[in-house]
């Protein structure tokens, strides 16, 4: 492995293979998370009456945000509308809101203290600034996507936004021709500006082997800022994660091992602190602690494994050398949001 990809995965880890390959069986019904050893899951919070399929969580200060899709059209058709719940720290509900959509992506940024939280993945997206504070909301617009379909998830450096293009449309021969990363700019109008970042099949570099490969991205996803300053896209349904490097702008992809595809990644950023990921089919946010975390590992909710049905969920220890994601808990139905929260 180069050392630019040396991370604080164990050694362990080369054994990888064969803890995927366990995993490859129908979840057993009704079963409850199961911990490996040096961690332990508990429910964080269930969903609240009346909203369901909790997805993308932020934090905000000592508050904990979670969107609600409610099961709505990922195009915002026929009526769809998402709720935004505020949490305290220890799981009790704080504050909900009602938007008009179908919520996926959500991130605090940075710079002016306020909530994205991005509707419709698929078509017709809209974004809502929030202020978290007073709950005042600002509603944009996106324009039609050069890509053929909508904007997902969000991730902000240097007072950039980054916005994956997720559901592009696809020629013939299953290419897609569109930007998979883009920079947006809200305007005084409450349109949106948008300008291509990456393409759908950039050259990029094989974290496992060290070729260089061009790549098909036909499904863009959650978008994440690396304690490193890099930029890291899931392309979810090709079971990739691509990283562009913040100095060099190098592109690089780590294919995930199985076939196993993944939603959100976090990273610990302190030795103390928790996971919390949302179980989009079971209504549930669960929450994962440690006794010790390791700053600068990640860590990837798997949502499922290419052409295979009715497997088992779980939040794994990702190694971007090999591109194993091995489980610390398993038994999810389907995992999906994730933030890494660190001890106050």
């Amino acid at each position: 492995m180069h050392p630019r990809f040396a991370s604080a995965v164990p050694t362990a880890l080369a054994g990888a293979s064969l803890a995927l390959a366990a995993l490859l069986a129908p979840a057993p019904a009704n079963a409850a998370p199961v911990a490996a050893p040096g961690y332990t899951v508990s429910v964080f919070a269930k969903s609240p009456q009346g909203s369901t399929r909790p997805d993308s969580i932020a934090v905000v200060g000592n508050r904990i945000w979670v969107g609600y899709g409610n099961g709505g059209d990922p195009t915002g058709a026929n009526g769809a509308k998402s709720t935004l719940v505020e949490y305290s720290f220890g799981g009790k509900i704080v504050r909900t809101m009602t938007i008009v959509g179908h919520n996926d992506g959500m991130r605090l940024d940075p710079f002016t203290r306020q909530i994205w939280a991005l509707q419709n993945e698929d078509g017709n997206s809209t974004l809502v600034i929030i202020d978290p504070v007073s709950g005042a909301r600002e509603h944009y617009r996106f324009p039609p996507g050069h890509h053929g379909g909508g904007y997902d998830d969000v991730a902000f450096r240097n007072g950039i936004a980054y916005v994956s293009a997720s559901n592009p449309t696809l020629d013939a021969a299953g290419r897609s021709h569109g930007p998979s990363l883009v920079s947006v700019t809200p305007l005084p109008d409450h349109a949106i500006a948008v300008t291509p970042v990456l393409g759908a099949a950039p050259r990029a570099i094989d974290t496992a082997t060290g070729q260089s490969e061009t790549l098909n991205l036909t499904d863009p996803d959650s978008t994440i800022l690396t304690p490193a300053g890099d930029l890291l896209m899931d392309s979810q349904g090709d079971g990739e994660l691509v990283r562009i490097a913040q100095a060099s702008g190098q592109v690089y992809v780590t294919h995930l091992l199985g076939g196993v595809q993944v939603d959100d990644t976090a990273y610990a950023t302190a030795r103390h602190g928790f996971l919390l990921v949302s179980d989009k089919p079971g209504n549930v946010i669960y929450r994962i602690n440690a006794a010790t975390w390791a700053p600068g590992t990640a860590y990837s909710a798997m949502s499922g494994v290419s052409g295979t049905q009715s497997i088992a969920g779980y939040v794994g220890q990702l190694d971007f050398g090999s591109g194993a994601l091995v489980p610390i808990v398993s038994g999810l139905d389907a995992g999906a949001g994730m933030v890494f929260v660190p001890a106050p």
